[in-house]
Order: C-alpha cells, then sequence, then structure tokens
C-alpha cells in the first residue's frame, strides 16, 4: 500500500500469474477507486491495442466497456488483503459482474434479433430517400444507431 497526497492509500492488484492487473483505491479502510492498467480492447493484456484487437473491438457486437475494470475487481474479490480492509468489497466485485454480465446480455439481444432485422428495414428506407451510396449508407447507418440506442436506453443501460 502507498499513500498518495490526496489520502488514497492505493493497492495494485494481480493476476493468478502475478501480472498486475489494477489498482483499488482506499480511503479509511472502504475502497473507493478501481482503476485498471489496461484498456477495455487490450484483449492480450500486453500494454498496447494492436490492430487486430481494434478491428476486433469495432466489429463486436458486444460491449467491452469497463471490462477492464471489472476483471481487475474480480480478481480482488478473494484478496485476503482486501476483504480485511474493506469486508464488503466482494458484494461490490460481484454488483459489477452482474451489471456487466447484465449489459452483455443486451448487447446480444440486440445482435441477436433485432440488428439484421432493423439493418434491412433502414437499408430499405434509404434506398427510397436517395439514390446516392454514401448518403445510403449514412442514412442507414444513423437509423441503426437510433434504433440500437433507444433499445438500450428502454433496457436502462445508455
Amino acid at each position: 500500500m502507498s499513500e498518495t497526497d490526496d489520502g488514497i492509500d492505493w493497492y495494485v492488484v494481480k493476476a493468478g500469474n502475478g501480472k498486475a492487473l489494477g489498482a483499488l483505491g482506499f480511503i479509511d479502510d472502504e475502497v473507493v477507486v478501481i482503476t485498471s492498467f489496461f484498456d477495455d480492447k487490450d484483449a492480450n493484456r500486453d500494454g498496447s491495442v494492436s490492430i487486430p484487437e481494434r478491428v476486433v473491438g469495432m466489429i463486436s457486437p458486444f460491449g467491452t466497456k469497463g471490462q477492464a475494470v471489472m476483471e481487475v475487481a474480480m480478481a480482488a474479490r478473494f484478496d485476503m488483503d482486501v476483504l480485511e480492509r474493506d469486508p464488503s468489497f466482494y458484494n461490490v466485485a460481484i454488483h459489477m459482474w452482474l451489471n456487466f454480465s447484465r449489459n452483455l446480455v443486451i448487447d446480444g439481444a440486440y445482435a441477436a434479433w433485432f440488428s439484421m432485422g432493423v439493418g434491412q428495414v433502414s437499408g430499405a428506407i434509404a434506398k427510397t430517400v436517395t439514390k446516392n451510396l454514401v448518403k445510403q449508407f449514412v442514412i442507414k447507418k444513423g437509423m441503426e444507431s437510433t434504433v440500437k440506442y433507444a433499445t438500450k436506453k428502454s433496457m436502462g443501460r445508455d
């Protein structure tokens, strides 16, 4: 643990292989900050997001936002140094995991049931509005984005 000028004690969280994943910030024996040393899209946790990782991140129907922080919390949930200091952290980590999983289910439901139909309908509408392919693409993607946002918003995720 190391204390900074702002009164936060930092604790480095390591994976099973000993590699540092992130850190927990404590104030008065309570975890107040969880941070990751890696980007959400850095799948192999090597410290940089390669071109294949970027491409997978762009085309994947599943969101990775918050994945790295959630991974830190899950790695720390059984750490006795953390639990001795903040016994409630186990529940916090499980709550984070449940929220992350719920968001994956929402993304999966949209990808499986709505995206193809919305893409077909918005493409047909775009073709009737204009003959220009670039304008059709912009209209189609705009409509798809709007429907995806509305779906997520209606399920309590925005």
